[in-house]
C-alpha cells in the first residue's frame, strides 16, 4: 500500500471515528470477563473489522500497571486504564506524564511495566538496555497520530515538499525548488529563507525559523527526520516546553515553522500545511510492523519488558490484550488518533509471540 493510498483511506475514515466512539459508548463496557457488545450499525463503517476483534479476557486479573511516557498517549491512556479498570475491577494503573526518553528509562530501570513511546526505538537502543536488564523488550504499535506541520498564518504556502532523502529543508535535489534556472546542472543545496519553499520572490529574506519541541521528545524526534531526511539539518531549532509554546512562537514569527500533533489543538495565527509525499516514496522502516502508513502519520508505541520465560505477568498480559483490541483501539480514537487496523493488530500480537485469535 502506497503513502497516497493510506492518504485516500484516513480522510474517508476520519469523519467515521465519532461514530464508532459514539456506538462504543452506547453498547457499553463489560463488567467481568466477557465479549464487548458490537452494534450492528458498525459494518457499514470502514473500520468495521476492528469489532472482529473484540476483547476476550482469559481470567479475571488484580495488579497494578504502571505506565509511564510519552504525553502524546496520556489521553488515550487513561481511556485504556479507565477501560481495563472497568472490565478487571481488582486491577489498576498509574499513568505518569514524561517524556518518550523518560518512559524507556522508566522501564529499563523497573520504576514502569510501559512506557509509552511517541517515537520508535532503534536496535542499537533496544540491544543496550536488553543487556543491561537481562530480559527481551518488545515494542508493539498501539495506534497512530497525525502530525501536520504550522507556519504563521501571513505564509502562502499551501504545501511542504519533502523527499524521504532530504526531508523538508532538501527536498531534493536544487532543481526541485523554485528560481532554479538549469534545472540539468542544479546541484543540492538546503532551503533556507521560505522563497526556497513558498517560491514568493517577497518571501526571499525572510529565514525559516524553527520551532519544536525539546530533544527526547517523540515529536521532536519525527521533526527532526522529516526535516532533514537522512543529511544533517543546516538550521537550529528553537527548544519550547509544550506543543502549545510551539504554536505561539510559530504565530509570533513570520518565517516560523513547526511540528504538532493534528490532535493537539488549534491556535489563532498559525495555519496548518500538508506535507507534499512523492508518488514514488517508501514507507520508512520505523512504522509499525505489518504497515505502510504515510510519513507524517506518526506511530505510538507500547514498549515492555518480559519475563525471563519470555512470558508477562498475567495483569500485564491482559492489560495488553486489551489494548490491541477494538475495545481498546476505540479508546485511542476518542482521543482523536487513528486506530490500527486488523492486520496491524495481528502483527502486534506476533510480534509478542501470541496465537493470531486469542
Amino acid at each position: 500500500m502506497t503513502y497516497q493510498t493510506w492518504r485516500s483511506v484516513t480522510a474517508a475514515t476520519g469523519g467515521m471515528l465519532a461514530c464508532l466512539v459514539a456506538l462504543r459508548i452506547v453498547s457499553g463496557e463489560p463488567t467481568a470477563p466477557t465479549t464487548v457488545p458490537v452494534a450492528s450499525a458498525v459494518v457499514e463503517n470502514p473500520l468495521a473489522e476492528l469489532t472482529s476483534l473484540p476483547y476476550q479476557p482469559a481470567a479475571a486479573v488484580a495488579g497494578t500497571v504502571r505506565l509511564a511516557g510519552a504525553g502524546t498517549l496520556q489521553q488515550a491512556a487513561a481511556h485504556w486504564c479507565a477501560g481495563f479498570a472497568r472490565i478487571h475491577p481488582d486491577a489498576a494503573c498509574s499513568l505518569s506524564d514524561v517524556s518518550s526518553s523518560a518512559g524507556w528509562k522508566a522501564l529499563v530501570s523497573g520504576s514502569a511495566d510501559v512506557a509509552l513511546m511517541s517515537r520508535p526505538v532503534d536496535d542499537a537502543e533496544r540491544a543496550a538496555a536488553e543487556k543491561e536488564i537481562g530480559r527481551r523488550i518488545v515494542v508493539v504499535g498501539a495506534a497512530f497520530d497525525r502530525l501536520v506541520w504550522v507556519v504563521n498564518a501571513a505564509n502562502p504556502i499551501t504545501t511542504i515538499p519533502w523527499t524521504p532523502e532530504g526531508g523538508v529543508l532538501r527536498p531534493a535535489a536544487a532543481a526541485a525548488l523554485p528560481g532554479v534556472a538549469d534545472p540539468a546542472t542544479a546541484a543540492p543545496r538546503a532551503a533556507t529563507t521560505w522563497n526556497d519553499l513558498n517560491g514568493d520572490a517577497a518571501w526571499a529574506t525572510v529565514p525559516i525559523e524553527l520551532h519544536g519541541t525539546g530533544l527526547g521528545s517523540g515529536t521532536r524526534w519525527h521533526m527532526d527526520r522529516l526535516l532533514s531526511g537522512t543529511a544533517p539539518c543546516a538550521l537550529t531549532v528553537k527548544e519550547h516546553r509544550t506543543l502549545a509554546e510551539v504554536a505561539e512562537a510559530v504565530a509570533g514569527a513570520r518565517g516560523g515553522l513547526g511540528l504538532l500533533s493534528d490532535t493537539a489543538g488549534v491556535w489563532p495565527g498559525v495555519k496548518k500545511i500538508a506535507l507534499g509525499v512523492p508518488e514514488s516514496a517508501t514507507p520508512a522502516d520505523d512504522h509499525v510492523a505489518g504497515s505502510a502508513r504515510p510519513p507524517d502519520c506518526r506511530p505510538l508505541f507500547l514498549a515492555v519488558a518480559l519475563d525471563k520465560d519470555g512470558g508477562l505477568p498475567p495483569v500485564l498480559h491482559e492489560f495488553l490484550a486489551y489494548v490491541l483490541s477494538a475495545s481498546g483501539q476505540l479508546d485511542a480514537a476518542k482521543d482523536g488518533l487513528l486506530p490500527l487496523t486488523r492486520a496491524e493488530i495481528h502483527a502486534q500480537r506476533e510480534l509478542l509471540g501470541w496465537p493470531l485469535e486469542r
